[in-house]
């Protein structure tokens, strides 16, 4: 019995350390692969997620491009809000993408902006009118390396999106009555992150 029983161990293990991609292991009693505990992207590569708000039909503009944002700004009606937030432009440790998807009305204007990092919310969208608008960065989805929650509210009547990382700025906004609180998008690092 015990020869059967070290046996059973070692082919256990075996399957168990060769099956698996590296940097994962399996739930045996839910069968679903688990990642391994969060690390860290470089915190030195993220950049600022540039805010804008306005425009010819009123919409709230996220972006790490300088060029885009400066486009924006004067030319189209647009007030340079400030740094957002910061995110990855490239895909790090841990990170995922921040979708950009837009709705456009029946003169050209875009009238709402949407991210999120659900892509069943951003196919929904997609179908229902919207346009794709790409990846915007990376942020992470869950609470880790000193990320913090980004916000997003929802004002359906003049169909506009806004988002902060400001828990006052968010109770602020939404008390102003029109606004829903539509949870949290994911995380991001601090605007005033340096390191």
């Amino acid at each position: 019995m015990q020869s059967f029983l070290f046996i059973l161990s070692a082919l256990f293990w075996f399957t168990a350390s060769n099956a698996l991609p590296s940097g994962v292991f399996q739930d045996m009693k839910a069968r679903t692969i688990v990642p391994v505990p969060d690390t860290c992207g470089n915190s030195s590569d993220a950049v600022p997620l540039f805010a804008t708000s306005g425009g010819p039909i009123h919409d709230f503009v996220l972006d790490t491009s300088t060029v885009a944002i400066t486009s924006l700004v004067g030319p189209q009606g647009f007030t340079f809000v400030g740094v957002s937030a910061r995110v990855f432009t490239t895909q790090e440790t841990s990170t995922m993408p921040l979708y950009q998807i837009y709705l456009v009305d029946g003169n050209s204007d875009i009238t709402d902006h949407i991210y999120t990092m659900s892509e069943t919310e951003r196919n929904l969208a997609l179908e229902v009118g919207y346009r794709d608008g790409g990846i915007t960065g990376y942020i992470y989805p869950t609470q880790i390396c000193g990320s913090i929650p980004y916000y997003r509210l929802d004002n359906s009547a003049a169909t506009e999106h806004f988002y902060t990382v400001s828990e006052a700025e968010r109770e602020s906004t939404l008390a102003e009555g029109g606004w829903s609180d539509e949870g949290i998008v994911g995380y991001v690092l601090p605007p005033n992150c340096t390191e």
